[in-house]
């Protein structure tokens, strides 16, 4: 009998459960899930949360936001992490002439998760209902202070040869937030980075593309539990 392997989510910005559940659906029997909803402002407090709530040992799965919390997280606890999977994060800091994302959902959220759909989930009308829900259940409180741990992260791009546990980079061909070079060019910096990149999808790959994402993390588990 396979035990499955214990597994925690770390959703994107203004996302919740439902950017994962599809592929947690097609993967039942072989992973064990948990969703976390990190939302401190600091990055740091978010990992400690993190750590707190996660199994003695387990992999870990982020998306944009989610993904540099799960850097963070395996940076904190190399022994801990068994694998990562991570999609459209970018392991420097925030960029200074970036938009003002923590005032603007502040002063007009609905504005912000408009525009933010747009760019986010490449021409999908599923994706894009999906995406304003999980918004609005989330809210601008904690959206305001994921931006705002988001715009103060560090430059982690000299820490990656730290990660040696195998780690799954996926893109999203149109991902017009983060491009693929940018997970490329991780992939290549960490020891065991595996790139993969979806056809007709943007930022979102669990969200737009699950089943396609569910064969490739499931392919992954099963072989790094062979290396």
């Amino acid at each position: 009998m396979i035990t499955p392997t214990p597994t925690v989510f770390l959703p994107a910005l203004l996302c919740n459960d439902g950017l994962y559940q599809d592929v947690i659906d097609a993967l039942a029997g072989q992973i064990d899930a948990q969703v976390v909803i990190a939302s401190r402002p600091r990055i740091a407090d978010s990992v400690a949360e993190i750590l707190e709530r996660a199994p003695a040992e387990f992999v870990l799965v982020g998306t944009s936001y989610g993904g540099n919390l799960a850097m963070e997280v395996a940076l904190a606890a190399p022994g801990r992490v068994t694998a990562l999977w991570l999609m459209g994060c970018d392991p420097g800091e925030w960029p200074s002439d970036a938009p003002d994302l923590i005032g603007n959902l502040e002063s007009n959220s609905e504005a912000v998760i408009g525009e933010l759909t747009e760019i986010a989930v490449h021409k999908n009308t599923a994706a894009t209902t999906r995406y304003k829900s999980m918004a609005e259940q989330i809210g601008p409180a904690i959206g305001v202070m994921q931006a705002r741990a988001l715009a103060t992260r560090a430059d982690v791009r000299t820490r990656l040869a730290q990660l040696t546990m195998p780690v799954l980079l996926l893109w999203g061909e149109h991902d017009a937030l983060v491009s693929p070079s940018t997970g490329q060019a991780l992939a290549d910096a960490l020891p065991r980075g595996q790139f993969e990149q979806l056809a007709d999808c943007g930022h979102l790959p669990t969200l737009e593309r699950p089943a396609e994402s569910a064969a490739l993390f499931g392919t992954f588990l099963r072989d790094s539990d062979r290396r």
